[in-house]
């Protein structure tokens, strides 16, 4: 059994949904943030089972009210890591129930005799994006409700998956072609659709109205596929996560800012989203910063090589045990910046 990756979900034995972070995780735990709760005036379920969103949105200040809710009614699910140096949800394995993999409820799906409209969609368009992009389909997967088989066909989205750091960059080659060719089944927001995303944004975000609408025509994993809303998420493979818990440790050291150039962008699709940076302005304390890491799939994957951003975030030192090496790192997405952290165009 494949340990467990990024935006893979478990049941806890209470019945709580609870979505994967990244592929590293400590010995007997897994680093996750809880998503859907079993109650009675739930939106989504199935078979008599209905559950409910604890995250009205997915924001920091968001994700602080969850993890203190855990802290004061289920404490089993918060971990203080010794070697991140932060508190966070993190679920013990002997509390699993039931795991649940993408690309094997995609597997599923494609051979099951029956599904539901929103699955036939969610079909047809992985098979769409292996076709015209040449990624086989088993590098494919479904994440979010319908992984978890509680989705709603009326209002539920498509979540998928794409596996693997190469075939990440050739989907979003892809989609980004398509997102602006204008005659493809596959459409970004428009109209008043994008205002209305753009002032959702902005209530979401410390940008003003011209970075959001910057941020806008550089995503490219969001979008419409016959009118139902999907997005993509690239993941990385088993074999592609070498990094082990404990490898490196982590300590914060402040809240800085500044300007930098971006100057490597291999994984920056990938979670945690980074980017290898020159700053252009000095950082408080002279320290050399080596990369922008954002836990915040917001600012993933949208910039470039030789792209100049505005950086706030935490700044901590990082000591890699491996390759005998001290370094420095910004995380935009930290707990201690309470939302007010961010990687902005500079327009």
């Amino acid at each position: 059994m494949r340990g467990f990756l990024d935006r893979d979900f478990l049941k806890t034995v209470e019945g709580f949904l609870f979505c994967v972070v990244g592929g590293t995780h400590p010995r007997n735990r897994v680093i996750s943030y809880l998503k859907y709760v079993t109650s009675h005036e739930g939106r989504w379920g199935r078979r008599g089972e209905s559950y409910s969103r604890t995250m009205p949105n997915y924001t920091i200040p968001s994700l602080a009210a969850n993890i203190q809710m855990l802290t004061q009614q289920y404490p089993q699910y918060i971990f203080h890591s010794r070697i991140l140096n932060v508190t966070m949800s993190a679920v013990p394995k002997r509390f699993v129930a039931e795991r649940y993999a993408p690309e094997k409820q995609l597997q599923h799906l494609f051979e099951a005799e029956e599904v539901d409209p929103l699955q036939e969609t969610a079909i047809q368009l992985a098979s769409y994006l292996s076709q015209e992009t040449s990624i086989p389909k088993d590098r494919f997967g479904v994440t979010g409700s319908i992984l978890t088989n509680i989705h709603q066909p009326t209002f539920s989205d498509i979540d998928l998956v794409v596996y693997g750091r190469d075939e990440g960059w050739k989907i979003k080659r892809f989609l980004q072609r398509e997102l602006e060719a204008g005659d493809s089944v596959l459409t970004k927001h428009r109209g008043k659709a994008v205002a209305k995303l753009l002032e959702k944004w902005l209530n979401k975000y410390p940008l003003t109205l011209n970075e959001a609408a910057d941020v806008f025509r550089r995503r490219w994993n969001y979008g419409f596929f016959k009118d139902t809303p999907f997005s993509i998420h690239i993941v990385k493979t088993r074999e592609e996560v070498r990094e082990i818990y404990g490898d490196k440790r982590y300590t914060p050291l402040m809240l800085v800012e500044g300007k930098a150039r971006i100057t490597e962008v291999k994984n920056s699709l990938v979670l945690p989203c980074t980017y290898g940076v020159d700053f252009l302005e000095v950082l408080e304390g002279g320290v050399t910063v080596e990369n922008v890491v954002t836990y915040d799939g917001f600012y993933g994957g949208i910039y470039d090589c030789g792209d100049v951003v505005r950086v706030r975030g935490k700044l901590e030192q990082v000591r890699d045990r491996r390759r005998r090496h001290v370094y420095h790192r910004i995380v935009v997405g930290s707990l201690e910046a309470r939302g007010e952290d961010y990687v902005k165009p500079v327009l």
